[in-house]
């Protein structure tokens, strides 16, 4: 009797740490996804927090707590090299890593490399850590929805108290200023809008029933707020990514009508911003201006143009070197070099804003191949995609990259591979309930 109430003792222990773990686990999610949108600092620190989550425990001793290697060490790296979803991550830093081979601007080399660390640590860090259980996996969407509307109460008082000049540096291609780069930020934004639908159809809530008619609310107010935001990157993905949804809901359910409805809805959306919102109309008039300009030849100077002659500037660099591209630490210096050929006057020069062209460009069509090896297979191993949160994030993250170069700068990388990496760890709950 005495050694079974030990045994029990010590597994009451274990559980406690384990959970108390689990907890601390999903506070400094909750921390992370705000620092998305408040702090690049904090962002830091809790990537490193998760790290050394993952690689140190404590245990009480006689003279108190004690550092220790973590006893899952392990079985966590068993799980992460068996589970194709969290190793193919790495392979974005490895596609920028085997580029070092052939490289020559080593600044720009290791300013990538550094970038790209996250997706090298993190499948690791939560392969290990343990495993979000259903109720704290959905509140990180939860917090993620709320932290991005407080973060709009501010870009609209600054609107407020400056809308005249505002909207005059919206007519010369500008963006509402806001708390991050305003594409990123409007790509997050449209992230927490379809989350807080996926939580409002989950009937999730933290504690009180009225919560759910709040995330709803708030899902509503972000999807109003983008129209003002009136970032054409964010607006785009946003009413791809939900026109999607509705084709798969209509696929699903053969409610042809209710699908219909939506889809009329979603389309005259458009229309009433432009009538309701300056800025929106605004945004429209600088649009339609810059393109006409671009068109006639005149238009290299403007922010759409130059959007554009950063993808011929690309596709130059892929014709000349097809297969195994430029190489991604060479990427900065080979596009200066094709603007001084095909742009000499020309003064904003632009990295190709398509992350697909840009791969193809620095590591060629092997490179792409890759590439989109690593980006797919975690969505589809082992089913991924069946997890609402994770297929979302897919999809607008793809849908950016035609628009833009969405992991090639901290805040994106940080955004796309924190929501993937928690996606795959709370997979792990579904295999334990298996076995």
């Amino acid at each position: 009797m005495v050694s079974r109430k030990r045994i029990n003792l010590k597994g009451a222990t274990t559980d406690r740490r384990h959970f108390f773990r689990q907890r601390i686990l999903w506070i400094c999610c909750i921390c992370f996804s705000a620092s998305l949108f408040f702090s690049r600092f904090l962002l830091t620190v809790f990537m490193i927090s998760f790290i050394a989550l993952a690689v140190f425990d404590w245990r009480e001793g006689n003279k108190g707590f004690y550092l220790r290697l973590n006893p899952a060490l392990s079985k966590g790296w068993q799980y992460f090299t068996s589970h194709r979803g969290f190793w193919f991550v790495t392979l974005f830093f490895f596609l920028v890593l085997v580029g070092g081979l052939y490289n020559e601007d080593w600044g720009y080399f290791t300013e990538r490399l550094r970038i790209k660390l996250p997706f090298l640590l993190l499948p690791v860090a939560f392969a290990v850590l343990p495993t979000l259980n259903n109720r704290y996996y959905n509140s990180i969407f939860y917090a993620f929805l709320l932290f991005a509307f407080v973060s709009c109460i501010g870009v609209v008082v600054n609107y407020v108290l400056n809308q005249a000049v505002i909207l005059e540096n919206i007519s010369k291609g500008q963006a509402i200023p806001t708390p991050i780069n305003h594409i990123r930020y409007s790509l997050m934004l449209a992230f927490a809008t379809l989350s807080g639908f996926v939580l409002y159809h989950k009937q999730f809530y933290w504690r009180y029933r009225w919560e759910r008619w709040l995330i709803l609310s708030v899902s509503v107010g972000l999807f109003v707020f983008l129209h003002f935001l009136s970032v054409r990157s964010g607006l785009i993905v946003l009413y791809l990514s939900i026109a999607w949804l509705i084709a798969r809901y209509i696929w699903i359910t053969r409610r042809w009508l209710v699908g219909l409805g939506a889809l009329i809805l979603m389309i005259s959306l458009p229309y009433l911003a432009f009538q309701l919102m300056p800025s929106f109309r605004t945004k429209y008039y600088y649009a339609r201006y810059d393109l006409e300009m671009y068109w006639k030849g005149e238009g290299e100077s403007y922010s759409d143009s130059e959007r554009l002659v950063s993808y011929r500037v690309g596709w130059e660099l892929v014709k000349e070197h097809p297969l195994i591209g430029v190489g991604m630490g060479n990427l900065r210096r080979a596009v200066e070099q094709s603007y001084e050929v095909l742009y000499p006057d020309l003064q904003n020069r632009k990295m190709p804003h398509n992350q697909l062209l840009s791969v193809l460009a620095g590591s060629g069509i092997l490179g792409l191949l890759f590439f989109l090896w690593a980006f797919f297979t975690p969505l589809f191993h082992r089913a991924a995609y069946r997890d609402i949160h994770l297929l979302i994030l897919h999809l607008l993250i793809f849908l950016s990259f035609m628009v833009e170069n969405t992991i090639e700068n901290a805040i994106g990388v940080a955004f796309y591979i924190f929501f993937l990496v928690i996606g795959l760890n709370h997979q792990k709950a579904g295999l334990e309930v298996e076995k």
